[in-house]
């Protein structure tokens, strides 16, 4: 898939010269495995501090200078496309960046990465609080925060044919105060209430987008009501993206968006949506879509989201082709072992620059993600591969070391990752001032939180300006949603085999959904056998090891007890995990 926006970014891979290639195969860890744990939570929690509206934005409830802990709880009642004031209650959602202004392009990518994450690798995260950053609520804490997305997601579609697909506009990077005091300002200082922006013939990459997120959120959220309204309303954003698939909505003000490649976001969303309803329609058209389509030759990013799509169809249908001769499985293999991989062997710090006006760091953890996407396939025996996986699995483990701080410049990329704030990160709630500093302030004054916030990255090797304003800053010093997305889905796969979390799948109270799953400590065989489930017509049964591999598999459409033969499974603790078409989902932990 060509011609996407990212291209016009990435418009060639740097040329990087170096002593000699990166040896990834014999690379080990920097970082012991309550280090990789501290960074994946704090990358997490940096998305609670781009919380928009009323909900609990920690960045500013710890900011004593602040006394509103809250912004922008008037967005919907401000001008619609420059017209007259709307009457809509378009509060909550993300933050696109270090600014103020909500962006579906990027808010829907980095909310599905987030639950992908979740999705493929959940013993990557614990539950540590609840939504407003108390007590633990048997939630874990990734769809806590992706929630916080989802039900803006919900709002952002007025009727069938209304979507809101941007809030805000310039005056939102004209002024530098934290969020509270921002939305206090006049109008066109980016008080309350902003500008929305809505759209009936355009947007559908966006719409998909947020599309694929809420049908995540439907297979996993803990609430049976709210995963019935995520995938009413996962629906209901795909049935609009296929309406106006080919056109992406322009972000006001900043640019237009061209007319590009759109069937990755639309095979994404159809795939997940059959993921969650079983319904083989779904499964035709995300493999309809890649009909003539050959491989993404991009990493993950905002606007190429094809590596996660083909994640899900070849796991569906492993076989699966664009009609061309081209396997899907292949694609996904060589954007990995012919892309990412090669152009991180060309540095000496084995780390994959891109040409970008966005941040090097956040596309080298997309590449990274794609291939830990790939060897998951491998390892749950999906697609064999005549790959060195080993060199897979450390390619993505030497970005994230790079990005903790492993590098040539001996600081951490994750703003505040063990007290190191060496590096700054362009961002107004993280700075936490609301005197709208100038630029030789900015570039000089201490930062008030330790963000997690993913820094934009080198421009090349061993240059970076570390700057907030000016220069380069908006290349290296930026950060944002769409950044610590990927990054959080890079090291999920790490940290769910160096430190798992036991109950890897949350436990639904569920009339519709109840099994007797035993021996519970077990030696030769499990039975899954099902006393009531009226939800879906087809269950899929998993066995899960600990470190998030699927071990044992079998789906069925009937009402019968399921065997396991379990004798060539090594001692351990798995979580057994049931699943209907619907979205509906059980887990039991077993133990052999």
């Amino acid at each position: 898939m060509k011609n996407k926006i990212q291209t016009l970014l990435i418009s060639s891979l740097l040329s990087v010269s170096s002593a000699g290639a990166f040896d990834y195969g014999s690379y080990s860890a920097a970082y012991s495995s309550s280090d990789y744990r501290e960074a994946i939570n704090m990358g997490l929690k940096f998305f609670g501090g781009q919380r928009c509206g009323d909900t609990h934005n920690w960045m500013l409830h710890d900011n004593n200078s602040v006394s509103k802990k809250y912004c922008h709880t008037k967005d919907g009642q401000g001008k619609i496309n420059g017209g007259g004031n709307g009457n809509y209650n378009l509060t909550g959602g993300w933050h696109d960046c270090g600014d103020h202004i909500k962006v579906a392009t990027t808010m829907g990518y980095a909310a599905t990465s987030l639950l992908i994450a979740y999705d493929i690798w959940p013993a990557a995260f614990q539950d540590n609080y609840d939504g407003e950053y108390g007590a633990p609520n048997g939630i874990p804490d990734v769809l806590d925060e992706a929630k916080i997305a989802t039900d803006y997601f919900i709002k952002s579609f007025i009727d069938d044919n209304t979507f809101v697909y941007y809030i805000g506009d310039r005056c939102d990077h004209d002024e530098w105060r934290t969020s509270s005091a921002q939305s206090d300002l006049s109008v066109d200082k980016g008080g309350d209430p902003r500008a929305v922006w809505t759209t009936s013939e355009k947007g559908g990459p966006q719409a998909a987008g947020y599309a694929a997120a809420l049908a995540l959120m439907a297979k996993h959220y803990p609430d049976n009501e709210y995963k019935k309204v995520c995938q009413e309303y996962a629906v209901k954003a795909y049935n609009y993206a296929v309406k106006h698939k080919s056109s992406h909505a322009s972000i006001p003000i900043f640019y237009d968006a061209p007319n590009t490649e759109w069937t990755d976001e639309l095979s994404l969303a159809a795939i997940l949506l059959y993921v969650v309803t079983g319904d083989d329609n779904y499964k035709s058209e995300a493999l309809g879509y890649l009909q003539g389509k050959w491989e993404s030759n991009s990493p993950l990013a905002w606007d190429t989201m094809s590596d996660y799509a083909y994640y899900y169809i070849i796991k569906a249908d492993p076989t699966a082709g664009n009609g061309q001769g081209g396997v899907i499985a292949e694609f996904l293999r060589k954007n990995v072992t012919t892309l990412h991989i090669p152009n991180g062997e060309k540095d000496s710090n084995g780390f994959p620059y891109y040409l970008s006006k966005w941040g090097t760091n956040k596309l080298a953890c997309g590449g990274a993600t794609s291939a830990a996407l790939y060897l998951k396939l491998v390892e749950d025996g999906v697609i064999t591969s005549d790959e060195n996986c080993e060199k897979i699995k450390n390619f993505n483990l030497r970005v994230i070391d790079y990005v903790l701080g492993k590098n040539e410049f001996n600081h951490t990329f994750l703003h505040g990752y063990k007290g190191d704030m060496h590096f700054r990160i362009h961002h107004r709630n993280a700075m936490g001032r609301n005197d709208n500093p100038p630029t030789n302030v900015k570039n000089s004054c201490d930062f008030m939180f330790a963000s997690g916030a993913l820094i934009g990255g080198p421009s090349s090797p061993g240059v970076f300006q570390n700057i907030i304003e000016g220069g380069s800053s908006y290349t290296e010093t930026e950060g944002g949603c769409d950044y610590n997305a990927p990054f959080v889905a890079a090291i999920a796969s790490i940290v769910a085999e160096k430190d798992p979390v036991e109950n890897t799948s949350l436990s639904v109270s569920n009339n519709d959904l109840n099994y007797n799953v035993y021996p519970s400590h077990f030696e030769d065989y499990i039975i899954a056998d099902p006393i009531e489930t009226n939800c879906g017509d087809m269950t899929t049964i998993e066995i899960i090891s600990a470190n998030g591999s699927i071990v044992k598999s079998e789906t069925t459409n009937r009402f019968i007890p399921i065997v396991f033969t379990t004798s060539d499974l090594p001692k351990g603790v798995y979580i057994v995990l049931i699943s209907t078409s619907c979205g509906t989902q059980k887990s039991y932990k077993v133990v052999k």
